[in-house]
């Protein structure tokens, strides 16, 4: 039998028989939730059968995610734009700094798409990568924003000469 000291100083029996419903509730809930992911339709490809084929024939060469060129299956980065491709290229030791460079160097220049949670992205990663000397990368990086922002002149034309 359960004591009211477990519950807090709740004293009534219907609050601890709400408490007990509750509880069975939830885990009623859990159960299904868990059930429903498992007994859903598997699905691990967001492609039809025939894209699947062409990925598995010998000729398909994989693309660079940023400039979609072709490249080695083999190479750790990108001949055309430096992007880190390899499989395993973000595990190994030293081709992971390179990684880490290319990432930062996005970043200064500006050409990435822009959204609050990149910037902070940007800046929380710039801290956790070069602590003491993320003021230095902060700087470049908003100076790369900056930079890469459309200027406009609002519809006034500039007068010859001036």
């Amino acid at each position: 039998m359960l004591t009211t000291q477990a519950f807090n100083g709740v004293q009534s029996p219907e609050s601890i028989t709400a408490i007990w419903a509750l509880l069975g509730l939830g885990a009623c809930g859990i159960w299904l939730l868990i059930r429903w992911l498992k007994d859903g339709p598997v699905t691990p490809d967001p492609w039809d059968h025939d894209v699947t084929e062409a990925l598995q024939k010998e000729e398909a060469s994989p693309l660079c995610h940023r400039c979609l060129s072709p490249h080695d299956d083999r190479a750790n980065f990108c001949a055309t734009c430096g992007a880190p491709v390899g499989a395993y290229t973000n595990w190994l030791p030293y081709p992971y700094l390179f990684s880490i460079g290319h990432t930062m160097r996005i970043g200064t220049s500006g050409e990435f798409r822009r959204s609050p949670l990149t910037i902070v992205g940007f800046f929380l990663f710039a801290l956790a990568e070069y602590t003491i000397f993320a003021p230095v990368y902060w700087l470049m990086f908003i100076r790369g924003l900056r930079r890469s922002l459309p200027t406009e002149t609002h519809g006034r034309e500039s007068a010859p000469g001036a």
